[in-house]
């Protein structure tokens, strides 16, 4: 570390703002830690920290008006667990539920995950999906970003340095709504939790009284240097009953929207070649759940 002050603990917003006001360019924040731990090489050890993990008002769920806002502090184990999160964002506590270990969910922070901006982030990508709004506490002040002004490219946020993202706002669930995620790994067993998304779907859909798609959102992740929404797709569903064969009319367009590479975990082709396939399996699972709030005929 670089001096004495190289770790700070923040126990409140105020606090927080004030130590970044002074901070360097270059500081980093941490609250989980699950991803910045993982690179303590000289580039992150030689960065002061500040710590944010006790700040109260980062951990606030609150649901009104037909909004979910969740503190940039909330863990995945509370995606997971917490009541009212599974009743008003199942997208989210669907995602937490694929979310690496229970030691990692316990700490792991939907801002974090946000923050990294990593094209393969699970939690991204359910935020894209839900049209997230996200208040952030910047230099010049507070503002309030859709996810696709704040994730702008792998590792690169549409906020300046010494920002600090407070809280995401998410629309609560309501009747004929579902949605599913569902993401592919490298792994022997296709469902293990402990493996960063090869490619990955975060689908959110709603059905009106007579079963009619009348919102659909098909989000594709670690195929493209952010989340991206396959545009085709939604515009293929929404007008019309979620038949087998228009989903997978629906799935096949997907492809339009990716622009994978290749990499250590696949290859670009082979990412392009199984989205029909994960569109498909997301695009069915929510659905079935959307039947299922709207008590329409399943199948």
């Amino acid at each position: 570390m670089a001096d004495g002050n190289a770790y700070r603990v923040l126990r409140t917003l105020a606090e927080a703002e004030a130590a970044l006001v002074g901070a360097a360019g270059d500081t980093l924040l941490i609250a989980g830690g699950t991803d910045l731990m993982v690179r303590a090489h000289p580039a992150v050890r030689d960065h002061a920290l500040l710590d944010v993990a006790q700040v109260d008002e980062l951990r606030r769920i609150t649901l009104t008006a037909g909004e979910l806002i969740l503190g940039a502090g909330i863990t995945y184990t509370e995606c997971l667990t917490e009541p009212v999160i599974r009743r008003a964002c199942p997208l989210l506590t669907a995602v937490a539920a694929r979310f690496a270990s229970p030691q990692i969910r316990n700490v792991a922070t939907l801002g974090g995950n946000v923050a990294n901006a990593s094209p393969a982030g699970d939690g991204v990508a359910a935020l894209w999906a839900l049209d997230a709004v996200v208040d952030a506490l910047t230099p010049a002040g507070a503002v309030r970003l859709p996810i696709d002004a704040i994730v702008v490219g792998p590792g690169r946020l549409g906020v300046p340095p010494r920002s600090i993202l407070t809280a995401f706002h998410v629309p609560a669930a309501e009747p004929g709504d579902g949605s599913a995620f569902y993401k592919l790994v490298n792994r022997a067993w296709p469902e293990h939790p402990m493996a960063i998304s090869l490619a990955s779907v975060a689908a959110r859909v709603r059905l009106d009284a007579e079963g009619r798609v009348t919102l659909a959102r098909v989000v594709l992740g670690a195929v493209a240097p952010t989340p991206v929404r396959a545009a085709p797709s939604e515009a293929a569903l929404v007008g019309h009953a979620p038949t087998a064969a228009l989903i997978a009319r629906a799935a096949a367009l997907a492809t339009r929207a990716a622009s994978p590479v290749s990499d250590v975990r696949a290859a670009a082709d082979y990412r392009r070649d199984v989205l029909p396939a994960l569109v498909t399996t997301a695009l069915e699972a929510a659905f079935e759940a959307a039947r299922s709030t709207t008590g329409g005929p399943s199948g």
